[in-house]
């Protein structure tokens, strides 16, 4: 009778000993499955707010891009002007004085300097810094006459070399138009616009980056 109570005993130590070992596994493995959940999420929260300033390690890529992108005339623009020219008796066989009304059309084309020197990206307290120099002539302006007007009190001989001598003042006086438009406020913004507008679509197109900051432009 001893040696079976003992041995009933023992199987309900034996017994308690592995349900104890089946709770503490069951508990174990809920307690993993949280840890690795929370670690899980923690990894992806991380991941997430390191790529809403992942943009900052980007910068020179985005620079790059941006550069390849604003490439040749970043601004095309027309503007219309009135050439009045005085011509005196016996220029171009005339028998009397005359005057030439030529107005005209000029489109102008714009680039940029996207070299590192002329187009720079840095960060900023709320965002990003760019800088940009002024705008520059690309080629020779596009020079097409829209009316002309030869006022004269007696016949002139030879209208169309009267036209043609006078048209060929116009290129280099674009080329003086153009120059000094670069320098216009209007015209630097508008080129400003497009290089913030290039800068944010490199920064948008970079690996990781998931927030795309304000840009702050400047004109050196």
């Amino acid at each position: 009778m001893t040696i079976f109570a003992l041995t009933g005993a023992v199987l309900a130590a034996s017994l308690v000993y592995v349900v104890m070992k089946v709770s503490h596994f069951g508990e174990s493995q809920m307690l993993a499955d949280k840890l690795l959940r929370v670690e899980t999420e923690a990894a992806n929260t991380k991941k997430e707010l390191q790529g809403y300033s992942h943009y900052i390690t980007c910068l020179d890529a985005s620079r790059q891009t941006a550069g390849d992108a604003l490439k040749g005339p970043v601004l095309t623009l027309t503007r219309e002007y009135v050439q009045v020219e005085k011509l005196a008796r016996g220029q171009h066989q005339l028998s009397a004085d005359a005057t030439v009304v030529v107005r005209y059309a000029v489109e102008f084309a714009y680039a940029l300097n996207v070299s590192s020197a002329g187009l720079a990206l840095a960060q900023a307290t709320n965002g990003v810094s760019l800088k940009i120099t002024r705008p520059s002539l690309l080629g020779d302006p596009k020079i097409k006459t829209l009316s002309s007007q030869i006022i004269c009190a007696l016949d002139v001989p030879d209208k169309q070399a009267v036209l043609a001598d006078l048209q060929g003042k116009f290129a280099p006086q674009a080329r003086g138009y153009g120059a000094t438009l670069a320098g216009e406020e209007t015209v630097r913004n508008l080129c400003k616009l497009k290089a913030m507008e290039a800068v944010r679509d490199a920064m948008a197109r970079q690996s990781g980056v998931r927030h795309v900051p304000a840009v702050f432009a400047e004109v050196k």
